[in-house]
């Protein structure tokens, strides 16, 4: 089916005589993915970004810049919450003051002061800069979100958190700018995953001191041989989230992790907690405990709203 070279909408599906049935029996076999209501995109194009880029021009309304959570996914972040990671990103953008918003069901359209230098050109696309892109999820999105797209985006090198800063001087009294500055002063861009991102939000929530990320271990001639995700050095307690598709998948996987563990503990000396999204997510308390009896501390941590699936 030539229409599936490149990404087409369900309008230009309908023009090649494709029946809706047919669209949907090809994204429930995964040949077809869908960036946006109404757009589908070829499985295997999904993660190049000139496709991605291409996409979005089909159903961008004239005069927006994508932003947000789109202008996120197009720089190479997925910053989606859980109950969405299933689900296509949402379509998101900005159009200027004094624009007319646009009327689609499928575009999350915002009116918002857009200055030229915070629009970039992506092929045929206005997209947000990075660093414009990093500040409005600080700002708009839940934290834990908010500082997984601000550890992404700096860990790519896209921004810094000396440009984050300077873009959010002068917008005291700005909605949600408060929040913005608490997660950019959060942000560590040695970050290598979201999952990392937000267990270390929920151990500085809880009321344990800021962990080290990223802490090296290495030998007698000097050569990295672990590298920990977070930790605490002085009590060489580390914490290290488990994603899914590389250590819960199988079991396998599983008894690498621990046998990984054990060694790093006989080899050096440090314990090592793991953290998974439910753990890190979830309403239990199963990491403060755990954190608190490895650290010897002992205090009422504090609840956060965040730590819900349903985000």
């Amino acid at each position: 089916m030539s229409i599936l070279n490149g990404p087409f909408t369900f309008r230009q599906a309908a023009t090649k005589g494709v029946h809706p049935k047919e669209l949907g029996e090809l994204c429930a076999a995964g040949e077809l993915v869908r960036p946006s209501q109404g757009l589908f995109l070829p499985r295997h194009l999904a993660d190049d970004p000139d496709a991605r880029i291409a996409a979005i021009s089909l159903v961008l309304p004239p005069g927006a810049a994508v932003a947000r959570e789109t202008a996120a996914w197009l720089l190479g972040v997925d910053v989606r919450p859980p109950a969405r990671w299933q689900h296509a990103p949402l379509l998101e953008c900005l159009v200027p003051l004094g624009a007319i918003r646009p009327r689609r069901p499928d575009v999350r359209a915002y009116i918002s002061d857009l200055p030229a230098q915070d629009v970039m050109a992506l092929g045929p696309v206005p997209c947000t800069t990075a660093t414009r892109t990093a500040l409005d999820l600080a700002r708009y999105r839940p934290r834990f979100l908010g500082l997984g797209a601000v550890d992404a985006l700096t860990h790519l090198g896209l921004t810094s958190v000396p440009e984050l800063k300077a873009a959010a001087t002068g917008l005291d009294g700005h909605r949600f700018i408060r929040r913005a500055r608490e997660v950019i002063d959060l942000c560590e861009p040695a970050t290598e995953s979201t999952g990392e991102s937000w267990t270390r939000l929920r151990i500085i929530d809880a009321g344990f001191p800021r962990p080290t990320v990223q802490i090296s271990l290495r030998d007698s001639t000097g050569r990295e041989v672990y590298r920990l995700d977070m930790g605490f050095e002085g009590a060489k307690v580390a914490v290290e989230y488990d994603g899914t598709e590389h250590h819960l998948r199988t079991v396998a996987q599983r008894a690498h992790d621990d046998a990984r563990r054990d060694d790093i503990h006989a080899r050096f000396g440090w314990h090592t907690l793991a953290a998974d999204k439910g753990g890190v997510l979830g309403a239990r308390p199963d990491l403060e405990g755990a954190l608190m009896e490895a650290l010897g501390l002992s205090f009422e941590y504090r609840r956060q709203a965040w730590h819900s699936f349903d985000v």
